[in-house]
């Protein structure tokens, strides 16, 4: 990533904070069924709920990650091109295109891993 003018780490920075608005807002709404469904913060705590919620997200994002940069390789197109009768061929530019997309979500699963182990220390 060395290299990257000010306006790419700026897009980049964007794509993030947007991501992990969407990632809270879902987190919101989970908590909010919890405790429409009877459950009080006491309970929450006690189970770890934030931890392991976080913890499962931040897997969910690497597992997404990794599969669009295994997307854009030559073994997962030539898959495609055998098995769904594609016609469309790997190029470096379409593998390259896929890392970078790939490398948000590394980066935003980086981010949800290390916000779960400071939740997990703090005991929530």
């Amino acid at each position: 990533m060395s290299g990257m003018n000010p306006t790419v780490w700026k897009n980049l920075a964007i794509w993030e904070l947007k991501a992990i608005a969407l990632i809270w807002l879902i987190n919101g709404i989970v908590v909010l069924m919890l405790f429409l469904m009877g459950n009080d913060f006491q309970t929450l705590l006690a189970a770890k709920i934030f931890s392991k919620l976080t913890l499962l997200e931040s897997g969910i994002t690497f597992l997404t990650g990794g599969i669009i940069a295994f997307s854009g390789s030559v073994s997962a197109s030539k898959s495609k091109e055998v098995l769904l009768k594609s016609s469309e061929q790997w190029s470096i530019e379409k593998l390259k295109s896929s890392e970078k997309t790939a490398n948000n979500y590394l980066f935003l699963a980086l981010i949800i891993l290390v916000v779960s182990i400071i939740i997990s220390v703090l005991g929530y």
